[in-house]
């Protein structure tokens, strides 16, 4: 089977390991320290601080941003629960925006319509590593005095402009998840390029200490501390960063070459002078009759991994249905988000399917899947 999710990691990353445990020293330290200061320099931020994954990182950078209850936050339903259950967490309420068709990213056009006096922030997601339309989405934010928190976790290596996602907001967030394009296992980071702000985040991750450490506690925080451990694996894939993005994005090169030849189906479009991260390849079926189900079955009979990503929208999971159980309901007033309709996401949730983009695959393990494709639609 040719695999959607391939792990890449080397004894490198395992040596690194087995230094730190049998240093005894496995809490935030050096390892830290020296990821911070190697994950600035590859997205060009000039403050980086560990987090231990990267729903904590969202969360926090709503924190210190002071978004809390009653607030607004405009963001996308075609992602990862984890982003609109972050402003849940921060008591703030999401207030969902329906995404471009081609991009799969938020569509700033409709975003104007759903903002209110309690609109605080925009929360974009680079789905994929799609980069946003953030030169718009930063003008729309200065215009009504919003901050915006990008949700960079699938964008390592997402490029507008040569500017890396993570520097057009006040914040950016990324995951190292096992199935990133870099990978601690876990862990997360956020960055900006605000050190008033860069202080106040590295406080309120670690009980809201100051930076002398101790039993004072200047700010009500949490324990968002990344051991070190995973920092050490992830200093790692920062030296090997360039290696695995590049067949990454060699890897999507070749597919938005060969897919471009299929009518049956199309690519996640990128705009103009944006550069895909290449953390996930997923068409869309544009052939009627066709089902995701179908499509994914075929590929994986042929041993090609595929699976589908987000099929119920965030607004459509239970818990949303139900948010009389969530515990700020008492005090908090949601919208009813079963009347929620954002016919573009609902689309694309129906009708794409994953490809694989591990930087194990081949040539020939790319133009076979190419070959299967137009096999399936040729039928």
């Amino acid at each position: 089977m040719i695999p959607v999710v391939d792990i890449d990691i080397k004894e490198l990353e395992i040596e690194a390991v087995k230094k730190v445990v049998e240093s005894r020293f496995l809490i935030e330290g050096k390892h830290a320290r020296s990821f911070e200061e190697k994950f600035s320099k590859f997205t060009r931020s000039k403050f980086t601080t560990t987090i231990v994954n990267g729903t904590a990182a969202l969360h926090l950078a709503l924190v210190a941003l002071d978004i809390g209850p009653k607030d607004e936050v405009i963001t996308t339903p075609y992602t990862f629960i984890a982003s609109s259950n972050t402003i849940l967490h921060a008591g703030a309420i999401p207030i969902f925006v329906d995404v471009d068709s081609e991009t799969y990213n938020i569509d700033p056009e409709k975003i104007e319509e759903k903002m209110t006096k309690k609109t605080k922030a925009i929360m974009p997601v680079h789905i994929f590593g799609n980069p946003c339309d953030m030169k718009t989405l930063a003008d729309i934010a200065e215009d009504r005095d919003l901050v915006i928190i990008e949700d960079c976790a699938q964008a390592h290596g997402a490029l507008i402009d040569g500017t890396h996602v993570g520097n057009f907001g006040d914040i950016g967030c990324y995951s190292f998840y096992g199935t990133k394009n870099l990978i601690g296992g876990e862990g997360g980071a956020i960055t900006t390029n605000n050190e008033e702000l860069f202080e106040k985040i590295k406080s309120i991750k670690n009980h809201g200490r100051s930076s002398a450490g101790g039993y004072a506690h200047y700010l009500i925080g949490y324990n968002y501390r990344m051991t070190d451990m995973t920092a050490a694996i992830m200093n790692v894939q920062m030296d090997r960063a360039e290696e695995i993005l590049s067949k990454r994005h060699y890897n999507g090169g070749m597919y938005r070459k060969l897919l471009g030849n299929l009518e049956d189906i199309k690519v996640q479009k990128i705009l103009p002078g944006h550069t895909h991260s290449d953390y996930i390849m997923a068409p869309l079926l544009v052939k009627e009759g066709i089902s995701q189900e179908q499509i994914i079955e075929h590929l994986k009979s042929k041993n090609i991994g595929s699976r589908a990503f987000y099929t119920m929208l965030c607004y459509q999971q239970p818990c949303y249905k139900e948010l009389s159980k969530w515990h700020l309901s008492r005090v908090i007033e949601y919208p009813d988000y079963s009347e929620v309709k954002c016919s573009n996401a609902e689309s694309i949730a129906k009708l794409h399917f994953e490809l694989p983009m591990v930087t194990s695959l081949s040539d020939e393990n790319i133009n076979y899947i190419i070959e299967t494709l137009h096999d399936f639609f040729e039928k």
